[in-house]
């Protein structure tokens, strides 16, 4: 016995000799976890409009944020933000590229009247956060109502059904192990339902009961049987049943489950197999793409315990994974750990009561140095989806997958109802924003480059076949008056790219290649749209009778502004362009109208261009630029334009008729832009900058294509003196101020001020801004407008 007793010691000191002796393997999880955040820059957008909801003919005005995906502070490394308003089934409405400057872009869009009513996807997204799927994109609902055609009430789906979900603890039901299991019950809305439920087995033998807490979310308990197949049977408040699988249960495998406690949390890990007794598991803790923490421990009697300390948990979601002994990551869930406070933030009228045409002024004071939107707007009754504001989404929506149905109830108290809500949401909605397959490969790809410096037009140089064409030189431009021409040689799978500066509006695009060398190939230049879409359902809209009559002022307001306010409504910005052509400044400046003007091209060149050699040879004209600095000539043909874009053939540019040609100039020097090495240039300008009808070769793509957004100025009356105020012109504005860049000091007031209209009612103040340390706030405060003096 005595011998026994000492051979179970020895075991037992064997075993807690071999806990002693593991260690975390850094080199295998937390050093490739820390490569791939280096190499992964994580960026979230959110935009914030003047308001929700809108009727046709009416413009949208927002402004959007761009910030670090970890800490929430602006980030200026994305300079383009596309903006998309998506209908029913992600049809395409309307599309916008917005230019960024210090993590901050404004733009307004103009809602058509060829629109019906309903609600609509907003998202929003850079072209570096492509990498990283739609799900990454920002989306909220934008409520539309077209007042000139009547809305029908919605039709109700003859078999909608409900999108029944489970979300075991961990990820896995594992045979013989007791599991938490959430779940999740919407409509085809993506609203949560009440509900009843029951799991039964193949046998219709019921094995767990439960029911939804807040937005049919919720959990259960069960301990799955080997071989078992479970289905959840669900019965609606109509009574109506229907059936839904679970998914099914693994023999073998772990079941993780955290326990709360005052100042730990506690993972309790269990195993299945025997054969993992005194086998290691690592549990990898990070938050925000920061390290948490990282432990080890070995699986004894099927079980293994670790403990983490809420103090070290920071504000925001927690990712806790467990890892096996192979170094496999095999369960894992989030944790949330609620911000201590936003940034205060408020705007504040010094009255209540104004009337119409009068001065306001609104004092807004901030916690922090912040940039701030501002708009004020009347409420009516219009249907409004609504929208998470900035500290709730950086906070919370951006972590998680798919709509989060009221995310301000999850910051509503500090209670264990809340609490408990929320961890459920956590357990339904988890998600990162990596795949640990691609960080322990060590070697992630990225398909999107940020657009760091400008604009990048995307595109593919194929072969007669369609196959990809490697190494081929292609060249890219738009007309206009200060040329920018742009050049991009394909790689091994075609791709080619054009980084393009001061590309605003609308622009006709000509993509091509050099026929004299590359004349079989072409080019398809791709959407720079994203073409994958995320779930984000969309609620019928309903439209009560009783508020026919707001949507009839609404209507009437729009159109009365439209007719007496439309040029100023529609004044835009010029943006700030370089005035200098992409070579810079020329050598030689020809203005044609200062010389006798001949009618054929050659003797133009002949007569007084002395810097260039015009020569008939037996595959057609060549010319040639005197190089001025080695006094001699280029053996190549230098780089001819029209207008900025390329033309290869000079023998349609001596056909062309020199009347439509204003200015010729003469670089004389070799010229080096990107890859191009330009052996001098040759660029005619015609009087319109647009190619006066010159024949661009047809093999070259040609395209309209939308730049950058020219900016909108926000229009608003002044109502100065008394004879402003006895105007005829009716202002029937509704939204009544947008200012999306009012910056704030800390401890001082910045005070904003603008005049009321002719439309009574009730109005919002609503300000919302952030700080360069990543701390977000929104307030909104009321005030009225009456036609009769206070």
């Amino acid at each position: 016995m005595r011998s026994f007793r000492l051979f179970l010691l020895t075991c037992c000191l064997f075993a807690a000799g071999m806990a002693q002796a593991q260690t975390f393997p850094d080199d295998s999880i937390t050093k490739k976890f820390d490569a791939w955040r280096k190499q992964a820059l994580q960026e979230k957008v959110y935009v914030r409009t003047d308001r929700s909801g809108y009727v046709t003919g009416e413009l949208m005005w927002f402004k959007i944020y761009c910030v670090d995906g970890y800490r929430n502070r602006p980030m200026d490394i994305s300079k383009v933000v596309y903006l998309e308003l998506l209908g029913e089934g992600n049809e395409i409405v309307l599309q916008r590229k917005i230019e960024m400057a210090n993590g901050f872009g404004t733009g307004s869009m103009f809602v058509p009247a060829s629109l019906s009513s309903g609600n609509y996807a907003l998202r929003a997204y850079t072209n570096w956060m492509k990498n990283f799927g739609p799900e990454y994109f920002f989306h909220s609902t934008i409520s539309i109502v077209n007042t000139f055609v009547k809305t029908s009430a919605p039709v109700a789906k003859a078999n909608s059904g409900y999108d029944v979900q489970f979300f075991p603890e961990g990820g896995d039901l594992v045979a013989g192990l007791h599991s938490k299991v959430a779940f999740r019950v919407a409509d085809a809305t993506g609203k949560g339902i009440i509900f009843r439920g029951a799991i039964v087995d193949e046998k219709n033998d019921t094995v767990a009961h439960f029911k939804p807490g807040k937005f049919g979310i919720g959990h259960f308990y069960m301990t799955p049987a080997a071989g078992s197949k479970y289905r959840a049977v669900i019965t609606d408040q109509s009574r109506r049943r229907s059936s839904h699988p679970l998914r099914d249960v693994k023999e073998s495998g772990y079941v993780m489950r955290l326990i709360e406690s005052n100042d730990v949390i506690t993972v309790d890990i269990s195993a299945s197999s025997q054969a993992d007794n005194y086998a290691p598991v690592y549990l990898f803790t990070q938050s925000r793409e920061s390290i948490v923490s990282k432990e080890v421990r070995q699986i004894q009697s099927g079980k293994a315990t670790f403990r983490i300390n809420r103090s070290s948990l920071p504000a925001g979601i927690t990712h806790i994974t467990l890892f096996d002994k192979n170094l496999q990551p095999t369960a894992e869930r989030l944790y949330f750990t609620r911000p201590s406070s936003a940034m205060t933030i408020e705007g504040k009228t010094p009255m209540k009561i104004y009337s119409s045409r009068q001065k306001i002024r609104v004092d807004i004071n901030s916690g922090s140095d912040a940039n701030v939107s501002v708009s004020v707007f009347r409420n009516d009754s219009l249907p409004v989806a609504g929208q998470s504001n900035l500290f709730e989404y950086l906070w919370l929506s951006s972590d998680l997958k798919g709509a989060i149905e009221s995310p301000e109830y999850y910051f509503s108290a500090n209670d264990t109802t809340v609490a408990s809500a929320t961890d459920n949401l956590m357990l339904t909605h988890g998600w990162r924003r990596f795949a640990w397959s691609s960080v322990l490969k060590n070697k992630p790809s990225f398909t999107y480059l940020p657009e760091h410096q400008a604009h990048i037009i995307r595109g593919t140089v194929l072969n007669q076949q369609g196959q990809p064409a490697n190494g081929v030189l292609t060249y890219l431009a738009a007309p206009e008056k200060f040329v920018r021409t742009y050049g991009s040689r394909s790689n091994s799978k075609g791709e080619v790219q054009f980084e393009v500066k001061d590309f605003y509006g609308n622009k006709r695009i000509y993509a091509q290649t050099n026929w004299r060398v590359d004349s079989t190939f072409r080019i398809r230049i791709a959407n720079p749209f994203s073409e994958q879409y995320a779930a984000w359902p969309l609620a019928p809209i309903t439209l009560p009778p009783a508020i026919s009559k707001q949507l009839l002022e609404r209507s009437v307001a729009m159109q009365v502004q439209d007719i007496y306010y439309r040029d100023q409504v529609n004044h835009f910005l010029p943006p700030g362009i370089d005035s200098v052509q992409f070579y810079g400044k020329a050598d030689e400046i020809y203005n044609l109208d200062d010389y006798t003007r001949f009618p054929i091209m050659e003797e133009v060149l002949r007569e007084y261009v002395p810097g260039v050699m015009v020569r008939k040879k037996r595959d057609g004209f060549h010319f040639m630029v005197i190089d001025k600095l080695n006094k001699s000539l280029f053996r190549d043909d230098p780089m001819v334009l029209i207008d900025g874009v390329p033309v290869f053939n000079a023998d349609k540019v001596m056909a062309f008729d020199p009347l439509r040609i204003k200015r010729l100039e003469i670089l004389d020097k070799e010229y080096y832009e990107g890859i191009l090495a330009l052996p001098g240039v040759m660029s005619f300008f015609t009087y319109a900058n647009d190619l006066g009808g010159f024949p661009i070769d047809e093999r070259a793509v040609q395209m309209d294509y939308d730049g950058l957004q020219v900016q909108r100025e926000f229009f608003a009356p002044k109502y100065e003196n008394t004879s402003d105020k006895q105007l005829r012109l009716p202002d029937h504005r509704t939204l009544l101020y947008w200012n999306p860049l009012v910056l704030t000091k800390k401890g001082e007031t910045s005070a904003i001020e603008f005049y009321t209209s002719d439309v009574p009612g009730n109005y919002t103040i609503l300000v919302e801004g952030i700080s360069k340390n990543g701390e977000a706030g929104t307030s909104s405060n009321n005030f009225s407008v009456t036609k009769l003096n206070p």
